[in-house]
C-alpha cells in the first residue's frame, strides 16, 4: 500500500502484505527496497505462518532531499520457505513524488511551479507576461506601483504549487498590468486541493488592484488561475504582484 504523495525528503507508510500459501511458511520475512537515495526501515521477520494465514508490516519510507516532481516505483518482497523451497514473491508500489515543501514564507516565484498553463507565451517570474517569449515581460506595474516579486500571466492561466500542508495562507496584490494601456477583463482565483477558496470579481486595466489574503492551512495542491472574463482575452496580462505563501516547517 503507497502513501499516495511524498515531497522531496519527506516520508511516509508503506504496509506490504503477505499471505501463506495451502502449505504455509516458515522463515517468513517482509521488506521494501527503494530507488537510489531513498532510505528504508529495516526487513520484518515474521517466521511460520499457517495456511491461509495473513501477515503484513508497515516500512516508514523517506524519499530523497533532491527529489522533484515524478513516481517513483518501489517493491515490496516476501521471503518465505515453503514445502522445503525458499520462495519469493513482489509486488510492485508506486509512490508520486513532489519537490521539497515550503519550510517558511516564500515568494511564488521562488517556488517550483508542478504545472503552468498560460493564455499568450509562458507565464513570467518576477515580470509581466509581455508577449510571446519566454523573459520578454517588464517589471510588474499596477496603477503605477512596481513591484520587484511575482509572477506575471495572460488568460487563461493555470501555475499549480506543491504546499504539502505547510502554509497558513497566500497573500498577493492582483491587477492587470499598466503594459496593456487600461483594457482586458479578468477573474482572479485560488483554488486549494480541487476547490475553489477565493474568487475575484472582473479586474480590468483601469480597476484598482486587490488585496489578496487567502486561508490555506492544511492545503497540498495549490492553483493560482487567472480567467478570461470578456470572450476576447485581448490585453488579458493578469499579475499576481507580491504573490506570497505564509508557510513553517
Amino acid at each position: 500500500t503507497p502513501p499516495g504523495e511524498l515531497g522531496a525528503g519527506v516520508s511516509g507508510k508503506v504496509t506490504v502484505e503477505f499471505t501463506a500459501g495451502r502449505t504455509g511458511s516458515t522463515a517468513t520475512t517482509l521488506s521494501v527496497t527503494a530507488p537510489q537515495g531513498w532510505t528504508v526501515s529495516p526487513e520484518h521477520a515474521v517466521g511460520r505462518l499457517k495456511p491461509g494465514e495473513r501477515t503484513s508490516a508497515d516500512f516508514t519510507v523517506t524519499a530523497p532531499a533532491g527529489a522533484t516532481a515524478g513516481e517513483a516505483v518501489l517493491t515490496g518482497t516476501a521471503g518465505y520457505r515453503a514445502a522445503g523451497e525458499d520462495h519469493v514473491t513482489s509486488q510492485r508500489i508506486a509512490v508520486r513524488t513532489m519537490p521539497a515543501p515550503p519550510g517558511e514564507d516564500s515568494w511564488a516565484s521562488d517556488l517550483p511551479w508542478l504545472n503552468s498553463a498560460n493564455g499568450y507565451g509562458p507565464a513570467e517570474r518576477d515580470r509581466s507576461n509581455g508577449e510571446s517569449a519566454a523573459g520578454d515581460g517588464h517589471t510588474l506595474t499596477l496603477n503605477g506601483t512596481a513591484y520587484a516579486k511575482g509572477i506575471g500571466v495572460h488568460a487563461d492561466s493555470d501555475i499549480e504549487f506543491w504546499l504539502g500542508g505547510r502554509c497558513s495562507s497566500l497573500t498577493a496584490t492582483a491587477g492587470v498590468d499598466d503594459e496593456i494601456n487600461g483594457y482586458g477583463g479578468v477573474s482572479f482565483s485560488v483554488v486549494a486541493d480541487g476547490k475553489t477558496v477565493w474568487s475575484s470579481p472582473t479586474v480590468s486595466g483601469k480597476s484598482d488592484p486587490l488585496p489578496v489574503d487567502v486561508p490555506l492551512a492544511g492545503a497540498r495542491h495549490v492553483h493560482l488561475v487567472v480567467t478570461d472574463t470578456d470572450g476576447t482575452k485581448s490585453g488579458d496580462h493578469g499579475d499576481w504582484a507580491d504573490a506570497k505563501f505564509h508557510c513553517a516547517a
